[in-house]
C-alpha cells in the first residue's frame, strides 16, 4: 500500500523552477576561457611561472625590485562587465503575488484506494494514505485561488494550462497541440533575401538560427524568439548568449530556408484570406477564438501531472512550493481526505489518537453471540489473543494437515473483517475490538445510589454567591500591552504610554483625595448643631 519515500524526490523534481536553460546551465568558470582554434588535446601545456602562482593565490600587486615597476594582476572579482553579465547566476523566479495554492487528493486516485480497502477488508492509517497520494503527481491536484478583487487567471481547459496574462496564453497557443484544430497551415515559396551574408547568428541555448546580423529582420527575430522561448530571462542577458558562425554552408542553409514561408487560415473558412504574418494570426485568435480555448477564473483545479511548460513561471513556483510542503507534511490533506472517503461510503474512526479508514467501524462482539464452527474458533482464539498477527492466527486455528487457509476459512475471516468484528491493519496486525470496561451495577451500589439521591433531594440547593467582577486596572493593562509590543512599534508611540499612565495615576490620586475629604467632612459633621443653627 505504502509507496517508497524515494518517489517523492523523483516526482517533485519534475516541478523544477525556471526554463530548461537554467537547469542545464554550465557552472561558472574560474577564469576567462582561452580562445584557440586548436582542439583541447593538441594544446601545449606550459609550466606556470612563479608570478603566475602568486597571482593564482589571489595576490593583487607584485613589485619588481630590479625595475621598480609594479605589476597588477586583476583578482577574480575584477572581471570585465561582459564576463560578469555572462556568468552571473540567474535570479530566482518569485512566486506570483496574491495567488494561493493548496494540494487536494485526486478523486480518481482516492476511488482506487477506497476500492482496494473494500476489496481486501483492511484498515489503513489516513496519514499513510495521504503520504501515498502526495508521492505521485497523478494522485493529487493543485487548487489555485486568487482574490476576487484582483485580475483573474487564464485557464486552458483543453490542456490544463494556466497563465497570468493574455500575452502568455497567446504565446502558448503557438506551442499547443490544438493549434491545428483552429488554423490550417500552408508552406509557400517566396523569393529569398538578397545581399552579402557571411556569418550566421544562432541562439547559444536552443540552437535556433536567427540569420545574419545585417539582415533587416534580425532584431525582430531575436525579440520573437526571446518572447516565445525564454520570457523570464532579461533580454540583454539572452542577447549576450547569441553566438555567430562564419560558414558558407550555414549561410546557404539559411538562404534555402528563407525561400519558403508559412501562412495560416482559420479552419472551416475556405473563403477567408490567408494570414501572412504571425501577428495577424494572434490578433485574429484574440478577437475570435480566445474565449473558446481559455476561461478567466479566480479558482481552478489543475492536475499535478500537467507538463511544466503549461504554467507561467511564477505560478509554477507557487505550485512547487505547495507540493513540497505537502510532501513534507502529508497531514494537511487529511481533512479533504475524510470528505472524499465519506463520499466513497467508507467510515473513518479514531484509534489511540490516530485516524483510520476501513471497510466498517469497529463493532465489538456481544458475549451471547454464536457463530459457525470455523468462525467461532477464530473468535475464541482472538478473545484469548486480542492483538496478534494474521500468520499466528492461521497457525493456531488451521488443522495440522493445512499449511494455507482454504477458501472457507478466508470467507469466514472476510465476513468478520467486513462487519468490523475484527480489524486487519496494513502490517498484518489483527485486533479484536472490545467494549470499554464498566463496573457492573451491584445491589449495594444501587442502594448507595438510592440513598445519595434521597439525601440530595432533601437538601435545599445552595445559592451561589455571585462575586462581583472587579474592573481590571487599566494602568496595569496598558503597561502590560506596551511591554509586549515589538521595539519598532513601541518606538512609534513616542512616550504615549507614559502620558496615558501619568493621567491614570493623577486620576487615581484625585479619586483617593476626594474619598479622604469626604470621610473627614462626615466625621466633622454634627447634625444637632446644624439643626439648631
Amino acid at each position: 500500500m505504502s509507496e517508497p519515500l524515494d518517489n517523492q524526490q523523483r516526482l517533485l523534481s519534475a516541478l523544477d523552477l525556471g526554463p530548461s536553460w537554467a537547469r542545464d546551465a554550465v557552472p561558472r568558470p574560474t577564469s576567462r576561457p582561452v580562445k584557440s582554434s586548436a582542439p583541447a588535446e593538441e594544446l601545449e601545456v606550459k609550466p606556470a611561472r612563479r608570478s603566475d602562482d602568486r597571482r593564482s593565490r589571489g595576490e593583487g600587486f607584485r613589485r619588481d625590485d630590479r625595475s621598480g615597476r609594479q605589476e597588477r594582476r586583476p583578482s577574480s572579482r575584477s572581471t570585465s562587465s561582459r564576463d560578469r553579465s555572462f556568468n552571473q547566476p540567474e535570479t530566482p523566479i518569485a512566486p506570483a503575488p496574491g495567488v494561493k495554492v493548496r494540494i487536494e487528493p485526486n478523486p480518481q486516485a482516492l476511488h482506487l484506494i477506497a476500492k482496494e480497502i473494500t476489496h481486501v477488508a483492511r484498515v489503513y492509517s489516513l496519514f499513510d494514505v495521504a503520504k501515498t497520494l502526495v508521492s505521485e503527481r497523478e494522485r493529487y491536484l493543485g487548487v489555485f485561488k486568487v482574490d476576487e478583487k484582483k485580475a483573474p487567471l487564464f485557464h486552458g481547459h483543453r490542456d490544463h494550462s494556466l497563465w497570468l496574462t493574455k500575452e502568455e496564453a497567446v504565446q502558448h497557443f503557438w506551442n499547443s497541440d490544438w493549434r491545428a484544430d483552429l488554423y490550417e497551415e500552408e508552406e509557400v515559396e517566396v523569393e529569398g533575401p538578397a545581399g552579402n551574408f557571411q556569418v550566421i547568428a544562432k541562439c547559444g541555448l536552443s540552437g535556433k538560427v536567427f540569420g545574419p546580423p545585417n539582415y533587416h529582420a534580425y532584431q525582430s527575430t531575436i525579440r520573437q524568439a526571446h518572447r516565445e522561448l525564454y520570457p523570464s530571462m532579461p533580454f540583454d542577458r539572452y542577447a549576450a548568449k547569441i553566438v555567430t558562425v562564419r560558414s558558407e554552408e550555414e549561410v546557404q542553409a539559411w538562404l534555402h530556408g528563407m525561400k519558403t514561408k508559412l501562412r495560416w487560415r482559420p479552419v472551416g473558412q475556405e473563403e477567408s484570406e490567408w494570414l501572412e504574418d504571425r501577428l495577424a494570426v494572434e490578433q485574429h485568435f484574440l478577437q475570435n477564438r480566445f474565449l473558446e480555448m481559455y476561461v478567466a477564473t479566480h479558482e481552478v483545479e489543475i492536475p499535478a501531472h500537467t507538463p511544466i511548460s503549461h504554467f507561467s513561471p511564477s505560478l509554477l513556483v507557487c505550485f512547487k512550493n505547495a507540493a513540497r510542503h505537502a510532501a513534507s507534511h502529508p497531514a494537511i490533506i487529511i481533512p479533504s481526505l475524510c470528505n472524499l472517503l465519506e463520499k466513497e461510503h467508507l467510515p473513518v474512526f479514531k484509534k489511540q489518537g490516530k485516524l483510520y479508514a476501513g471497510p466498517s467501524r469497529p463493532h465489538p462482539i456481544p458475549e451471547e453471540t454464536t457463530f459457525s464452527d470455523r468462525m467461532q474458533e477464530i473468535v475464541n482464539w482472538m478473545r484469548l489473543h486480542p492483538e496478534t498477527k494474521l500468520a499466528e492466527l492461521w497457525k493456531a486455528v488451521l488443522p495440522a494437515d493445512h499449511a494455507d487457509p482454504t477458501a472457507d476459512w478466508l470467507s469466514d475471516l472476510f465476513w468478520l473483517l467486513s462487519q468490523g468484528h475484527l480489524l486487519l491493519f496494513a502490517d498484518d496486525t489483527l485486533i479484536l475490538p472490545q467494549r470499554k470496561k464498566s463496573e457492573a451495577a451491584s445491589p449495594k451500589s444501587e442502594n448507595a445510589v438510592a440513598t445519595d439521591t434521597a439525601s440530595t433531594k432533601s437538601k435545599k440547593p445552595r445559592k451561589r454567591n455571585k462575586k462581583k467582577r472587579r474592573s481590571p486596572n487599566r494602568l496595569l493593562s496598558i503597561e502590560k500591552r506596551v511591554a509586549e509590543l515589538p521595539p519598532t512599534l513601541r518606538k512609534k508611540l513616542r512616550g504615549y504610554e507614559l502620558t496615558v499612565s501619568h493621567r491614570l495615576r493623577l486620576k487615581a490620586q484625585s479619586r483617593r483625595a476626594n474619598q479622604l475629604a469626604s470621610t473627614e467632612s462626615m466625621d466633622d459633621f454634627s447634625p444637632i448643631e446644624d439643626f439648631e443653627s
